[in-house]
């Protein structure tokens, strides 16, 4: 066959007489985008995805289909080319509708793929399940325990009866890997002979030193305490978490060859300098939020008084702790909640929390306000303390009743005092639970820049300080944040240091295209109707006058058949073919943001047989699965498969 000459984005090329100008630029090494187009197929399609422009002759004519002419000018990349095809893109997507990730999925701040994992337990996976949740977590039983779940909070069972119990799933899936004998450790790349220092071993160094090690990197972790774990560790009861639970999320990452250092302080037993020294190629910050925040009340520092980080690092350290009869809270988190509880177990008869704001606006995990409630703790909302007095019986706080004013920075309307509304109140100890906040002299001192309260600052994207090999992440960049925060920003530094290390521009992950039909509760009314109405799972527990008599952990976790179960309730409303959809690739690629329009279209989901399913909301009429049908002759037998192989939408999967 002979070959014909053209000019190819400026470039001299041959190829065949009678290819299109697609396969041709093709076997040139030049990619012509593509949705409609199936090279299986002999009829073509109108997507006019794979639109070129004929130069010199003004013809924009689709590659697919176009035959090359011999002395052609074809261009391939332009910006007119790029402006014409995104417009295509936004026309294709007006028909298209659906969750490429669920909102489980999108208000996971560590990104897990919670359907996949959801589906293996379901299923009977479970060495599936944690692996799915590591490639995420890799804290999943910590994170199973103490996680604030945002993920259940945008559930679209919402739309139906109750969110599913992700948390506890996840907690679950942890729990059989911990009990299996055979744990889940990540395959390790070779060695790069790069090392890591990593200040802080809590939930942001640990998820961190994960991710290095497994790129083949050292990894060698520092920590002011006696062990390893933060404020897991030091911060939160034994009867929320478990030490035993701590040490095996701690295992995997200790069988991956992580290096832990405790009983070391950076600034005073280490330094930058002293870690270059060392032969460190890079510093990870994660030394967290460890300064207690004030009363700024009169009498805070009288004996009798303590912070609410101090009174559980205590306790947690093996301390003997007395906190007398009557115990007084100060604050709404829930490092409030947990030592309230923790002084409980104690021996406390009476445990009160004060909070200047309403319930609503408590930023404690809501479960564990309704736990410390259960358990006979109460709370004064709409109050704060005036001062601390010592008394001949203990201490004396004065506190006046508070009532919402305008709204301050955050949006929250400001509580205000409440003119003669003074009271007191007489307690054996007094917990300040109001915060915590970075102590920014740590990493002033070193020349890097700090941005609101002293935090650390760092590019939002690539977790970088104003040195370039120094990073940070957690609480010391967030401020006193959640665990799965903190694992968010962990990942998100490993991620750059990895890129980094192999001298490599530091650039930011570029941002995927997100279909969603919106707000967990509208979806198509179809999609909620496929959903059989199914009680939510509930962990069983101590009962009351076990728990407060030790620390014996509260939950015991979902049992095998429940945790099945409530797998089952997953509506799965995230695309099977999220990550193989070439429609999503190609609206990431052209920086699409478009929302959904819904079209209401009572066949939501159409099942045939056991083999396939088809979405006509994510249909764009690209023609391919009629095509192949066409061509195949109608054999089920092998067109089935066919089709959903080909579907480059998710519509059929």
């Amino acid at each position: 066959m002979s070959n014909v000459t053209f000019t190819l984005n400026g470039k001299k090329v041959t190829a065949e007489t009678g290819t299109s100008i697609l396969e041709a630029a093709r076997r040139n090494g030049v990619a012509i985008p593509t949705l409609c187009f199936h090279e299986s197929l002999h009829s073509p399609g109108s997507c006019w995805m794979c639109i070129v422009e004929i130069k010199g002759k003004h013809r924009f004519v689709p590659a697919c289909s176009t035959s090359i002419s011999n002395g052609t000018t074809i261009e391939t990349d332009s910006s007119e080319l790029y402006g014409i095809r995104k417009k295509n893109l936004e026309r294709l997507l007006e028909q298209h509708c659906g969750d490429c990730n669920g909102p489980c999925e999108v208000s996971c701040p560590a990104g897990c793929d919670i359907p996949a994992f959801v589906s293996a337990i379901a299923s009977g996976n479970d060495s599936e399940a944690i692996r799915i949740i590591k490639d995420d977590i890799p804290l999943p039983g910590i994170l199973g325990r103490i996680c604030p779940a945002p993920c259940e909070d945008e559930c679209r069972r919402h739309g139906v009866d109750e969110p599913l119990s992700i948390c506890a799933l996840k907690r679950f899936a942890a729990d059989r890997d911990n009990a299996s004998g055979k744990r889940y450790i990540p395959s390790v790349k070779p060695k790069t002979g790069k090392k890591a220092a990593i200040i802080g071993a809590g939930p942001a160094g640990l998820t961190a030193a994960y991710y290095l090690l497994s790129e083949g990197h050292d990894v060698t972790v520092y920590d002011a305490h006696e062990a390893p774990g933060g404020m897991m560790h030091y911060g939160i009861p034994r009867f929320r978490l478990p030490a035993e639970i701590l040490e095996a999320d701690l295992t995997p990452i200790k069988a991956m060859g992580a290096t832990f250092v405790c009983n070391t302080v950076f600034g005073r037993d280490i330094s930058l300098e002293s870690l270059k020294h060392e032969g460190f190629d890079v510093v990870f910050l994660a030394f967290g939020a460890q300064k207690a925040g004030r009363l700024e009340i009169q009498g805070e520092e009288n004996e009798g008084v303590i912070s609410g980080t101090d009174f559980l690092k205590q306790v947690a350290s093996g301390k003997e702790v007395n906190p007398g009869k009557r115990v007084l809270v100060i604050g709404g988190g829930n490092t409030a909640i947990d030592a309230s509880r923790t002084a409980l177990r104690l021996g406390a008869e009476s445990v009160r929390i004060l909070y200047r704001r309403t319930i609503d606006e408590m930023p404690a995990n809501r479960a564990e306000i309704e736990e410390a409630l259960h358990e006979g703790i109460s709370i004064d909302f709409l109050t704060a303390p005036i001062a601390i007095e010592k008394a001949e019986d203990g201490l004396l706080v004065t506190a006046w009743k508070m009532a919402p004013g305008k709204p301050d920075e955050s949006g929250r309307r400001r509580p205000v005092p409440i003119e003669h509304s003074e009271f007191s109140m007489s307690a054996d100890l007094v917990i300040s639970a109001v915060g915590q906040q970075v102590e920014s002299s740590i990493h002033e001192k070193l020349g890097i820049a700090s941005a609101w309260k002293g935090s650390v600052a760092v590019d939002s994207e690539t977790c970088r300080t104003s040195i370039p090999w120094v990073f940070a992440g957690g609480d010391c960049v967030n401020g006193a944040d959640t665990a799965i925060n903190a694992v968010n920003h962990g990942k998100k530094a490993a991620r750059a240091i990895n890129i980094y290390l192999r001298d490599e521009p530091v650039t930011a992950l570029p941002v995927t295209f997100n279909s969603s039909y919106g707000p967990r509760d509208l979806a198509p009314e179809a999609f909620y109707k496929r959903a059989k109405q199914a009680s939510r799972a509930k962990p069983a527990e101590l009962p009351i006058n076990r728990r407060v008599s030790g620390f014996d952990e509260v939950s015991a976790g979902l049992s095998e058949e429940s945790a099945r179960q409530e797998a089952v309730r997953c509506m799965r409303c995230s695309c099977t073919n999220q990550n193989d959809c070439t429609l999503r690739e190609l609206a990431s690629t052209y920086n699409i943001n478009q929302e959904c329009r819904k079209n209401g279209n009572d066949e939501f989901s159409v099942d045939r047989g056991v083999e396939i399913r088809f979405e006509r909301e994510k249909c764009v009429d690209c023609g391919i699965c009629v095509r192949t049908l066409e061509e195949t002759g109608k054999e089920e037998s092998i067109t089935m498969k066919l089709l959903a192989e080909r579907c480059p939408t998710g519509a059929l999967s």
